[in-house]
């Protein structure tokens, strides 16, 4: 995933938090430019240890953050052609949530489904809530995605999901910008 952050100044052009009752809240617009950012890579699946040892090809991208979800496309086998989570990456080797067949030598397209935004780019210690207030693409549905704890999917990161509104389907590419309000403390 590719985005810049930009935070918002107020009226008298300042970015710091502001405090709101007994928290802060920083304005801030991501634009996001390669939403799914794919690598296409050839390797062996290796369903018995939920791993992907890349041979040839692309590299396989080093920002992964476990728990991350990734989409696995153009698999000989159509059971490994689904959207797994990140679980660690070893050199070559791509740890996965699920491997369902062995495979030798697979072309395979492998996308990031999610946006994180890492909570150390946002100017709070903590944050307790996220508000989207608006979007550049107006056919796009954007999400934040929680865990069922209540707190985002993913540790100190803010996991952004963007959906085509008539279809549900995954978003892709340029998604434009997302304005958010992060609520939280100094």
């Amino acid at each position: 995933m590719t985005h810049t952050i930009t935070l918002v100044a107020d009226h008298l052009g300042v970015t710091a938090p502001k405090v709101l009752g007994h928290e802060y809240y920083v304005d801030m617009i991501v634009n996001i430019t390669d939403y799914d950012e794919g690598v296409t890579t050839t390797g062996n699946f290796l369903s018995a240890s939920n791993q992907f040892l890349r041979t040839s090809g692309t590299a396989l991208p080093t920002d992964l953050v476990v728990g991350q979800e990734l989409a696995i496309t153009n698999a000989v086998d159509s059971g490994n052609n689904v959207t797994v989570t990140f679980v660690s990456l070893d050199g070559e080797t791509l740890t996965l949530s699920a491997v369902a067949a062995d495979e030798t030598g697979d072309e395979i397209t492998l996308s990031q489904t999610q946006e994180l935004i890492p909570l150390s780019t946002i100017p709070l210690s903590k944050v307790t809530q996220v508000q989207i207030l608006g979007q550049e693409t107006e056919t796009l549905n954007f999400h934040v995605e929680l865990g069922t704890d209540g707190n985002t999917v993913i540790a100190d990161h803010i996991v952004l999901k963007a959906l085509t509104g008539s279809s549900g389907a995954l978003a892709t590419g340029d998604v434009g910008t997302v304005r958010l309000r992060v609520f939280g403390q100094l």
